[in-house]
C-alpha cells in the first residue's frame, strides 16, 4: 500500500503563490492509496480544496475540520483509493489555533485498518497536551492495524515506541521535510502490523512542505492485546 502525507500549505508555495493545480497533478502521478493531507480549506474563500482533489484524483474523501472559518472550515483531510467504513473528527486545543485528529476506518484487501491525519500546534505547551492526546487514543485504539500521518511540528513527536517511525525504519530519519529549515517535522507512524518497504522525501516544491511517500505491506503478524506503553 502506498501512503503519502502532505501539508498543502493553503494551496500556495513558501512565496505565497498559488500551486494547488501543481500540487493535484503531482498528487496524481503518485497513484498512492492513501492521502493524509494538512491546511486544507473548505470555504469560498480559498475553495473546496478537499472536494477538489478528491474529484480530480477519483477518491473517497473523509474531511476534519479544525477551524471553523466565516464562509465554512479549515484542517485535514484523508482521500483514499480504499472503502471507507467510518470517518471522525476528535477536537485538539490549542492556545491560539485550534487542531484536530481525523480518524478513519478503511477496508484493505477484506481487513479494517486505521489511518488517522494530524497536525499539529506550533506552540510547544499546547503540542505536549494534543501528543498526549494522541498517545492516549493510541493506547485506547481497536486491535486493528493503525498508521498515523501529518506535521507535528516537532522533531521528536513521542510515538515511536508505541508506533514505528516509517522513516527511521527506512533510514530516512535525517532528511528536512521543510523547504525553509533543515528539520524533520512531518511523519508517518505505522503500528507494529505493517512492514515498511520503502520511504521518500520527495523535492517538490509547490508547498512549505515535502510531501512524504511511504510503502506499506502488512506482515501477518498477531496484532498486540494492547498498544498502552
Amino acid at each position: 500500500m502506498r501512503v503519502v502525507s502532505y501539508n498543502i500549505h493553503s494551496g500556495k508555495d513558501v512565496w505565497g503563490r498559488k500551486r494547488f493545480d501543481q500540487m493535484a497533478e503531482m498528487l496524481e502521478h503518485l497513484q498512492a492509496d492513501v492521502i493524509a493531507l494538512q491546511e486544507v480549506h473548505q470555504n469560498n474563500r480559498y475553495g473546496y480544496q478537499a472536494e477538489q482533489l478528491a474529484h480530480h484524483l477519483n477518491l473517497c474523501l473523509v474531511y476534519g475540520p479544525a477551524i471553523q472559518t466565516r464562509d465554512g472550515s479549515y484542517g485535514n483531510a484523508l482521500l483514499s483509493r480504499l472503502p471507507v467504513i467510518s470517518g471522525s473528527t476528535l477536537p485538539l486545543k490549542a492556545k491560539r489555533e485550534p487542531r484536530s485528529l481525523l480518524k478513519s476506518t478503511l477496508l484493505f484487501g477484506g481487513q479494517p485498518i486505521d489511518v488517522w491525519v494530524t497536525h499539529c500546534s506550533l506552540d510547544r505547551h499546547s503540542r505536549t497536551k494534543q501528543l498526549q492526546i494522541i498517545r492516549r487514543e493510541i493506547g485506547m485504539q481497536s486491535a486493528r492495524p493503525l498508521l498515523i500521518a501529518g506535521d507535528f511540528n516537532t522533531g521528536t513527536p513521542p510515538l515511536s515506541p508505541p508506533l514505528q517511525d516509517c522513516g527511521a525504519e527506512a533510514g530516512g530519519a535525517s532528511i528536512p521535510t521543510m523547504l525553509t529549515m533543515s528539520r524533520r517535522i512531518d511523519y508517518i507512524f505505522a503500528s507494529s502490523e505493517w512492514c515498511v518497504q520503502s520511504y521518500q522525501v520527495l523535492p517538490e516544491k509547490w508547498s512549505d512542505h515535502y510531501p512524504l511517500v511511504v510503502t506499506l505491506t502488512l506482515s501477518g503478524r498477531p496484532v498486540p492485546p494492547s498498544r498502552t506503553t
